[in-house]
């Protein structure tokens, strides 16, 4: 009788997602402004495979349909820390400006 079973095989099983590929995709990233389509077509892998590259071994995430550092660099710091002191100076200066804000879960 035959059965449609694959034999077993010695070995881990083959992966695209492998130092080379993570290389290049780093380069990539940094040289210029590429879209998860475009380096799966570059490099003919699947648009998981570049996902998961760039979320796990990259450590990047995806925000407004692009991927990030999670680090923020000196100037984005320093930008936050300024506009957190700007809000609250400007909360110290008019006791009703707290309540002028709109958050959103409120806007439904």
């Amino acid at each position: 009788m035959e059965t449609i079973e694959d034999e077993a095989r010695p070995g881990r099983p083959f992966s695209v997602r492998n130092e080379g590929l993570i290389s290049k995709v780093r380069e990539l990233i940094q040289e210029e402004r590429a879209t998860v389509r475009m380096m799966a077509d570059e490099f003919g892998v699947n648009r998981e495979t570049i996902g998961q590259i760039l979320v796990e071994d990259l450590g990047k995430r995806k925000v407004a349909s692009r991927f990030v550092p999670h680090s923020l660099s000196d100037d984005q710091i320093h930008e936050r820390v300024q506009y957190a002191k700007d809000i609250i100076k400007t909360a110290r200066r008019n006791k009703n400006f707290l309540n002028s804000i709109v958050r959103a879960e409120d806007e439904t």
